[in-house]
């Protein structure tokens, strides 16, 4: 998922770029075009992201959202309910997965636009069609007539693997062992169910509390610094949590992002918090230093019930080194090598809940 992530983001600052270079009457339809596949793409690949971490094999076809709907397949019945009845935890984050992708990719849009690394010329219209898919999802919950019903293909291969995202993770986790099928549809939801679904589509709506939407990278507070913050919302694998995020530059150089955060599952809320530092310069823009750190109490065992917490730590330092700059046009070409690890528990990006330490190896262009 992270590594999708990023390369959308690039993909996508390159071409809106190339598109306003030399303006015409299609560059915002053009624009529009490359956000609604990258919509589709990104968010399915989000739930592959979570197979393959787990070594089980499945196909993305996130064109056939011309047709109205895009899936993942491949997966047997027998697979998923090995998943379910084994990996509880992974299994709903199977539906939530793609969510939690498209509000992932918002946040790294707003660090890109409250630092000043872009511009809503360029970015605004993949951020607004983004969030507008995202909240236009969680609304199906407040207005279920939004999505209709959908009935299982015969051929179990050519099924998507959850159906629809958030009730089919909202009965799962209010009834992880009843007999198993794919597609839940809002009418499949019990009384209780459908309340926690009308409670989500209206956190959701805090998706909206963020200055960017109307075009506000950041605020002058004084001569040395700039700040904005936004509040954000979206499921996780026991229930959900919502940001309070805060972006602070201080003499363009040292650039801050902080983060509030509130996880809760069916009726309790637990905390965590992080702090990341972006694109700092360590010597002259030669060396490029990207890192964050993560502190988390999640309800006992990712368990939709716990009323007890676990904690858990997460952290990643990547170094970039500038190997070729091209001062005629700005452009410039780093080597990166970077070092995550993380404990057991939720982390959004990170396709495992289990404790991880990765080796990252890449490159980065400046331009």
């Amino acid at each position: 998922m992270q590594q999708t992530n990023t390369n959308y983001v690039s993909v996508n600052r390159i071409l809106s770029r190339l598109i306003n270079k030399t303006p015409s009457k299609v560059d915002k339809f053009l624009q529009f075009g490359i956000s609604f596949l990258g919509v589709s793409i990104t968010h399915e690949e989000g739930h592959r992201s979570i197979l393959t971490d787990l070594e089980i094999g499945s196909v993305s076809q996130p064109f056939s959202i011309l047709k109205g709907v895009a899936y993942v397949k491949g997966v047997t019945d027998q697979t998923l309910i090995e998943l379910r009845n084994n990996n509880l935890d992974d299994y709903i984050r199977l539906h939530t997965a793609g969510l939690e992708s498209d509000y992932a990719l918002l946040t790294r849009t707003e660090t890109l636009l409250a630092f000043e690394e872009d511009n809503f010329k360029d970015l605004g219209i993949d951020y607004i069609t983004r969030k507008a898919s995202l909240i236009g999802y969680y609304l199906t919950n407040l207005i279920p007539s939004l999505f209709s019903e959908i009935e299982e293909e015969e051929n179990e291969l050519e099924r998507d693997i959850v159906g629809h995202d958030i009730y089919g993770a909202i009965k799962n986790l209010y009834r992880p062992n009843e007999a198993f099928y794919r597609y839940t549809n809002y009418k499949d939801l019990s009384i209780e169910e459908k309340k926690f679904t009308k409670k989500i589509g209206w956190l959701s709506l805090l998706n909206l509390a963020n200055p960017m939407l109307v075009g506000i990278n950041n605020f002058r507070i004084n001569e040395n610094l700039k700040a904005n913050g936004g509040i954000g919302y979206t499921m996780a694998p026991f229930g959900g949590f919502m940001d309070e995020n805060i972006w602070l530059m201080i003499k363009s150089k040292h650039k801050l992002h902080l983060y509030f955060r509130q996880f809760h599952n069916r009726e309790k809320l637990f905390f965590g918090t992080g702090l990341k530092l972006f694109n700092h310069s360590l010597y002259r823009d030669k060396i490029i230093l990207n890192s964050e750190f993560h502190i988390w109490n999640q309800p006992e065992d990712m368990n939709f019930r716990a009323s007890k917490s676990d904690s858990g730590v997460g952290g990643a330092i990547d170094v970039g080194y500038r190997v070729l700059n091209n001062n005629n046009n700005a452009s410039s070409f780093y080597l990166n090598l970077g070092l995550s690890h993380k404990s057991e528990g939720f982390l959004p990006e990170y396709a495992s809940l289990d404790k991880r330490t990765m080796l990252k190896l890449g490159f980065s262009l400046g331009w």
